[in-house]
């Protein structure tokens, strides 16, 4: 992962992304920049005209019948406009005023009823026709309001949650929706403080600190559905759509979620955590007192630390290559009055080499995303260096082994 400054973009608010992106300033203000090659690049940030004043943003596809990118804006005095064809005008969505709350195709009003518009339309629909929004009728009293698109939530300001649309089946291709256009009260859960929708699941944070999941799992949500304790003492929760981050009141932080990059920060690329494992703090490494920068993260698998290929062993003075055909690693050190050392490493099949010989290793080398993660405490002690994990500090130091004659 790299990150790449973005200039002129200050004091945000919010920032949300379909083909385009958009950011919200804290003063209303519009930027949007392009998508460059269907990637995460983005091509530069610039005002978007003709729509201020705005409080909030979000972003969903509408189908009409192919899918269009749809934003709604939230203004601070109350109403909700919509984007029509791209982004070259807006409109107000209609019956929608006093609005407190936006996400996806629904909004809630100050007087803590629900309202929503449509996502799908037919084919002589077009952007630019005039959207009006319909009250949905069971809902009174609701204080917030949760959506990713295809299912959403509501709490009222009794604590309870209601849930309506989609639950799933199957999965990659043979993935199936079955939607509940009607809400439903959830009962296996109170005191409802915050809600989400992560991956396959619905996420509820009370006010006594406890976090609750409901599986969405199955062609039906029942009224009286489970809901499992998945952790206490949480103060806050921070979601994605396929993980969270909770903070304890105790200020350590924890994850929960699908892993696949590494999206929970423990420190490790397994897939999926079930239940909450603890953010792992930065590691920092150290080369003989001087801080090393690290184009990735330390990794750290039962208990053994793994650093990216070329991050320290250049510095330890290795000549380090590597065959991305083969997944190879050779690094070979030459200093002067000894005899060089070779290591070869074979991220396919794990075989490590010492000078030729063999070496077993608990933990295998491994990639992440194309980097190759070397265990570090072999290479540098292989090097001449000796190692060093100082745990209460999160301090790796490695210091180089010099003779004197």
């Amino acid at each position: 992962m790299k990150f790449i400054p973005l200039e002129g973009l200050q004091n945000l608010a919010a920032v949300s992304g379909l083909n385009h992106v958009l950011a919200l300033s804290t003063e209303g203000s519009i930027y949007f920049a392009d998508r460059l090659n269907n990637d995460d690049i983005l091509g530069p940030f610039q005002p978007l005209s003709g729509v201020d004043g705005v409080a909030d943003i979000d972003s969903y596809y509408e189908e009409r019948p192919e899918y269009e990118e749809g934003w709604i804006f939230l203004k601070k005095d109350g109403s909700v406009w919509k984007n029509t064809k791209g982004l070259q005008g807006f409109k107000p969505v209609s019956s929608l005023k006093d609005i407190t709350a936006i996400a996806k195709n629904i909004a809630l009003k100050k007087d803590g009823t629900v309202w929503t518009w449509p996502k799908e339309f037919d084919t002589n629909a077009t952007l630019s026709d005039t959207i009006s929004a319909a009250q949905i009728q069971s809902l009174t009293g609701i204080q917030a309001i949760k959506s990713n698109g295809r299912t959403y939530l509501a709490m009222d300001r009794q604590g309870r949650l209601w849930f309506w649309g989609a639950t799933v089946t199957g999965s990659s291709d043979a993935t199936t929706y079955h939607n509940e256009n009607t809400p439903v009260l959830l009962t296996g859960v109170k005191n409802v403080k915050d809600a989400f929708i992560v991956e396959r699941s619905i996420l509820a944070l009370t006010t006594e600190g406890n976090v609750y999941a409901a599986s969405l799992d199955g062609e039906k949500l029942l009224p009286n559905a489970h809901f499992t304790l998945l952790a206490q003492h949480i103060q806050s929760i921070k979601a994605g759509p396929r993980h969270v981050i909770m903070q304890k009141t105790d200020g350590t932080l924890w994850g929960w979620g699908v892993n696949k990059h590494a999206q929970l920060g423990i420190g490790d690329y397994e897939f999926l955590y079930s239940m909450p494992v603890p953010v792992q703090k930065p590691i920092l490494v150290r080369l003989n007192g001087i801080p090393v920068p690290l184009s990735n993260g330390v990794i750290t698998r039962s208990g053994q630390a793994f650093i990216p290929l070329r991050s320290v062993f250049d510095k330890l003075g290795a000549e380090v290559t590597f065959d991305s055909n083969n997944k190879v690693a050779n690094i070979i050190q030459s200093k002067a009055g000894a005899n060089p050392v070779s290591l070869q490493l074979n991220l396919k099949t794990s075989q490590t080499t010492v000078n030729g010989r063999p070496v077993e290793l608990t933990v295998p080398p491994f990639t992440v995303n194309g980097i190759a993660y070397l265990p570090l405490r072999l290479i540098s002690e292989t090097l001449g260096a000796k190692v060093d994990w100082i745990q209460k500090e999160g301090t790796i130091t490695i210091t180089t082994v010099t003779t004197t004659k």
